[in-house]
């Protein structure tokens, strides 16, 4: 639950605001971060990418047992000769490698300032332009109660005024509901990648079920978790009549010292239990604030070397 009373914006304003999120300054920007992010890809191109995988392919990668059905081709017949076992050559071949962003856009990212809503946008379209310099394929996807507007296929930059426009006019309203949401893109994305969900994760409690259902489809999954200085510390005292902003449910309460420290426990036992899921199911997490730059966010998500697995 996300509690405050966002004020609203006449349509007007509200379109002059998202144009300036992709100004020439941020342009600028993107092209700054796609060079830093060729140096941490060590001049890696695309295509050049590779997994152990069991068949041809460029160089030879490991050893392991045969197992029956396995292609008698690779078996290697000089260990054969020396160990009286069967053993099956793997060789590291090439694998196109797919960036799928998926970025919250329920009600809740609404808050701060600047919003978590415009701080997801920003860092969605980073990540797809350095993507699409460095990779094979990115798609984009907003959701909330279910799955919303993407773009399926980006492949080259010229393609990048299309995302900015659609990211541009998105809608930021509803509640989230991460495992229908999640599932349905896992039904529909022909090529398993690696997914990186941008969210606040401070609404719906059905995460882990969409994350398994990517999982369960071959995608490796990073999470991001952008929170707003007023979801960590809200400015709150005294008499306050709240609004969840999905639920759209009214609360009066009386903040005080001991109803803050009642949240701020409440709130990192959250970030804790979020925290050890992603470590036990090896998954990547980051958190980040929205008042740390957009570019310092996306340089540390590239630094974790989550594109270069």
């Amino acid at each position: 639950m996300v509690l405050t009373q966002p004020p609203s914006a006449p349509d007007d304003a509200k379109t002059g605001a998202d144009e300036a999120l992709f100004d020439d300054a941020f342009l600028r920007k993107l092209e700054r971060l796609d060079l830093l992010a060729h140096k941490i890809f060590r001049g890696q191109l695309r295509g050049e990418h590779t997994t152990p995988r069991r068949g041809r392919g460029i160089e030879f990668s490991d050893f392991r047992l045969y197992r029956p059905g396995d292609d008698l081709r690779y078996i290697d017949w000089n260990i054969y000769s020396r160990l009286d076992r069967l053993f099956l050559k793997l060789y590291a071949t090439e694998e196109n490698i797919s960036l799928h962003v998926l970025m919250d856009a329920s009600a809740s990212m609404r808050v701060g300032d600047p919003s978590k809503f415009d701080h997801a946008r920003r860092i969605s379209a980073a990540l797809a332009y350095i993507g699409v310099n460095n990779l094979d394929r990115v798609s984009f996807a907003a959701f909330s109660t279910k799955l919303g507007a993407g773009i399926r296929s980006l492949k080259t930059r010229h393609q990048m005024p299309s995302l900015l426009a659609l990211l541009a006019d998105l809608p930021c309203d509803g509640s989230t509901d991460f495992g229908a949401s999640l599932r349905e893109f896992s039904m529909h994305a022909r090529h398993p990648g690696i997914v990186v969900l941008i969210s606040d994760l401070l609404g719906d409690d059905q995460l882990q079920l969409g994350v398994e259902a990517l999982r369960g489809r071959g995608h490796e999954v990073f999470i991001l978790q952008l929170l707003a200085e007023q979801d960590i510390d809200p400015p709150l005292d005294g008499a306050m009549h709240l609004l969840d902003a999905e639920s759209g449910i009214a609360l009066k309460v009386t903040v005080d010292e001991q109803l803050r420290t009642l949240y701020q426990s409440n709130f990192q036992q959250r970030l804790s239990r979020l925290e050890q899921y992603c470590v036990r199911r090896g998954i990547e997490y980051l958190r980040a604030s929205t008042a740390i730059s957009f570019e310092d966010v996306v340089l540390k998500y590239l630094r974790r070397g989550a594109l270069l697995k």
